[in-house]
C-alpha cells in the first residue's frame, strides 16, 4: 500500500503538525525567507525535496523577478501540484521539475544553482530509511555531495530542518536518529561547505545557512 505521505492532499494537511508544534511552522519559514539573499532574473533557486512547492512559493511571491525555479521531489503528482501554485506567481516557463530522491543515483540538474534550498527534508528522510546511524550518516554524506556539485561557485545552501532531541544519543551502530545542531552543523561544513551557521532556531526546528567556496 502506498504511503500516505505520498498522497499530496494528505501530505498538505499533515506537514505542519508532526513536530515542534505546528503554530511555530510560519515562523520557521518566515526566518528561512529573511535568511535569504536577494534573488533576481540573473538567479536560479533549486529546491530540493520540494513536494508541493509550500517553501518555493513562499519564495516566488518575495522574489517574483525570480529568473530560474527547479523543483526535484520524488512524487511526479507532487511536482505537478507544485508547478501548478508557483505558476501563479511567476511565468511557468521559469520552473522546471524533476523526479529524484537526493542520494539515490544520479539525477539531471543544471549546475549552476545560485541558492539551494531544502525544506524538513534532510532529517525526515535520514530517519525513515531505517538502519543503523551510520547507514544513515553515509546517505546524508552522498546527499551533501549531489547539493555541491549542483552549487555555483560562492552560492548559498539553505536547510530548514527538524533536529533530534538534545538529550539524544547513540553509536554508529545503533538505531539511526535525527541528528543534533551541532551534528548537522559538522556534516555540512565535512562536505566542503564554508561560513556555516544556524539563522534560527526555536527548539528543535533550525534553518542552517552556508556557502560553497569561490574557489
Amino acid at each position: 500500500m502506498e504511503s500516505p505521505w505520498e498522497h499530496p492532499d494528505w501530505y498538505d494537511l499533515h506537514d505542519v503538525v508532526c513536530r515542534a508544534c505546528g503554530e511555530r511552522e510560519p515562523e520557521h519559514y518566515r526566518e528561512l525567507l529573511l535568511a535569504l539573499p536577494p534573488l533576481d532574473a540573473i538567479d536560479h533557486l533549486v529546491d530540493l525535496g520540494a513536494g508541493t512547492g509550500k517553501l518555493s512559493r513562499l519564495i516566488a511571491q518575495k522574489f517574483p523577478e525570480l529568473g530560474r525555479l527547479t523543483l526535484l521531489d520524488p512524487n511526479e503528482k507532487k511536482l505537478q501540484r507544485a508547478q501548478t501554485r508557483i505558476a501563479e506567481l511567476i511565468p511557468r516557463e521559469r520552473i522546471h521539475t524533476t523526479t529524484g530522491v537526493l542520494g539515490e543515483g544520479e539525477f539531471r540538474l543544471d549546475t549552476n544553482a545560485t541558492v539551494v534550498v531544502v525544506g524538513s527534508v534532510l532529517m525526515p528522510i535520514m530517519q525513515q530509511r531505517g538502519g543503523t546511524l551510520r547507514d544513515g550518516l553515509d546517505w546524508l554524506r552522498r546527499s551533501l555531495e549531489q547539493i555541491m556539485r549542483l552549487m555555483a561557485k560562492g552560492s548559498c545552501f539553505y536547510a530548514l530542518e527538524t533536529i533530534s532531541e538534545p538529550w539524544a544519543r547513540s553509536t554508529l551502530d545503533q538505531p539511526v536518529r535525527r541528528l543534533l545542531m551541532l551534528e548537522l552543523i559538522d556534516e555540512v561544513e565535512r562536505a566542503g561547505l564554508e561560513s556555516v551557521e544556524c539563522v534560527y532556531r526555536f527548539r528543535d526546528r533550525v534553518v542552517i545557512r552556508a556557502r560553497r567556496p569561490n574557489g
